[in-house]
């Protein structure tokens, strides 16, 4: 089958930015995501929703030049070698479906170049999430992969910035094949942003199913928190990005954009924030110094 006459879209957005939630829309809304999907685990409840012969190919074309696999690398350009091209048509012929079809997997956002120019009829869903959220999500989740983030905790809003800066670069080269959009509009105006995706791109997807969105499992952080102004006062490049994003980002007609959170950071003090942070680092410390003193004396109890 000729992937060039079926109607592609690609789902691409940071680590932890909802694409997994979005993709999960999707597939409920008549999207074909693939067959091998990336089981559910603790960071993904519901599953990750990765075919995962795209997740293995990036994989191998970033392992190939001694690249962090899981996708942690601010390299601006990732050549794809010839062997790994004829990988990738193949793995397009093996998926490709009659019906609307595509992928979703992080690391995609890396090779969005590659892929625009091997599917040059392919169209992107790009997906951000504020960069407070995501960088909070990378620090509470605990796979192996992120452990990076321990040693180099300020890695984090570097990625962002690096992965965020590819999408702004592609939804500024070919707009016509992309819709740039936040997750929030994707969760609070559902029907809306499917509406558009088959408008824009000649789709007929439905309406899904509402409850696959469940609010807790997309936590988000308040802008009252410490983590935004430390972002202001040490990244502040990182919340310029952002307000590219939503300033370029689709939405409802006559919905307008939300800059309240900047005048809410120019109230926050990132000094107070910093030395909260530290009070409440030794505040656990000091918990779990006494919850492991009663641990051990109740087993001696419990021994005796």
């Amino acid at each position: 089958m000729d992937s060039n006459q079926t109607s592609i879209l690609i789902i691409v957005g940071m680590h932890r930015s909802g694409s997994s939630l979005t993709a999960s829309l999707l597939q409920n809304a008549g999207l074909h995501i693939g067959e091998r999907l990336m089981a559910s685990n603790t960071s993904n409840l519901k599953g990750h929703f990765e075919n995962l012969d795209f997740f293995r190919f990036h994989q191998r074309v970033l392992q190939s030049q001694a690249i962090d696999p899981a996708g942690w690398t601010l390299q601006k350009e990732i050549k794809v070698e010839p062997a790994f091209v004829e990988l990738a048509q193949k793995l397009v012929a093996e998926n490709v479906q009659p019906s609307a079809w595509g992928w979703k997997d992080p690391r995609t956002t890396l090779f969005l170049d590659f892929w625009a120019t091997l599917l040059p009829d392919a169209n992107f869903l790009l997906v951000y999430r504020s960069p407070w959220e995501v960088i909070d999500s990378l620090y509470r989740r605990s796979m192996e992969p992120d452990q990076i983030f321990f040693q180099q905790p300020d890695l984090a809003p570097k990625i962002w910035a690096h992965y965020n800066q590819n999408i702004l670069d592609l939804q500024s080269r070919i707009p016509e094949r992309c819709l740039l959009v936040n997750i929030q509009t994707i969760t609070h105006q559902t029907q809306a942003w499917i509406d558009s995706l088959n408008q824009k791109f000649q789709l007929h997807l439905t309406a899904p199913d509402p409850s696959l969105y469940e609010a807790p499992l997309l936590h988000q952080k308040n802008l009252d928190s410490q983590y935004p102004s430390l972002l202001q006062t040490f990244f502040p490049q990182v919340l310029e990005q952002y307000k590219q994003l939503e300033a370029s980002a689709w939405r409802p007609h006559q919905t307008q954009i939300d800059l309240s959170w900047q005048t809410q950071l120019s109230s926050l003090n990132a000094q107070e924030s910093a030395f909260q942070t530290w009070l409440a680092w030794r505040r656990a410390e000091k918990a779990q110094q006494s919850l492991q003193t009663q641990l051990t004396q109740l087993t001696q109890l419990q021994t005796e």
